[in-house]
């Protein structure tokens, strides 16, 4: 390999690793304001209101563990990010939310569902207001 290429492949692999830093970052920054039960303040259903999810909560423990009632009963599942999405596997329904906004009390989650587009708009609740964990 002559130099200009040996160089050409430094600096690749220079950025490449400095992308790859950043985005773990992001995620650790994400997942630290992620965890932490979230409420539900509106619910859109292909951009309409919708009511018929008014009790729906998310609850993002550390340890890759989500508490939810999506599918419409509490169940645990696991979770991993992907930058700003948030992968929910392993229970009644598999899920991928987009990460809309993320503010100290405010998170906005958007899905596809059964052919349907919806939008979350959550709240964090008190942490006194944590579940435990289901065996």
């Amino acid at each position: 390999m002559n130099k200009v290429n040996v160089s050409a492949v430094s600096l690749l692999m220079v950025l490449l690793w400095s992308v790859l830093a950043c985005r773990n970052d992001r995620n650790d920054d994400l997942l630290e304001q992620l965890i932490g039960r979230w409420e539900i303040e509106e619910a859109y259903r292909s951009g309409r209101l919708t009511e018929s999810l008014a009790e729906l909560y998310f609850e993002f423990l550390p340890n890759g563990k989500l508490l939810t009632n999506i599918a419409g009963m509490p169940e645990e599942v696991a979770y991993e990010l992907s930058g700003k999405k948030i992968l929910q596997r392993n229970g009644q329904i598999d899920v991928e939310y987009q990460v809309e906004s993320i503010e100290a009390d405010n998170l906005v989650l958007t899905t596809n569902l059964r052919n349907y587009g919806f939008r979350f708009v959550l709240s964090r609740a008190p942490e006194t207001e944590t579940t435990e964990p289901l065996q």
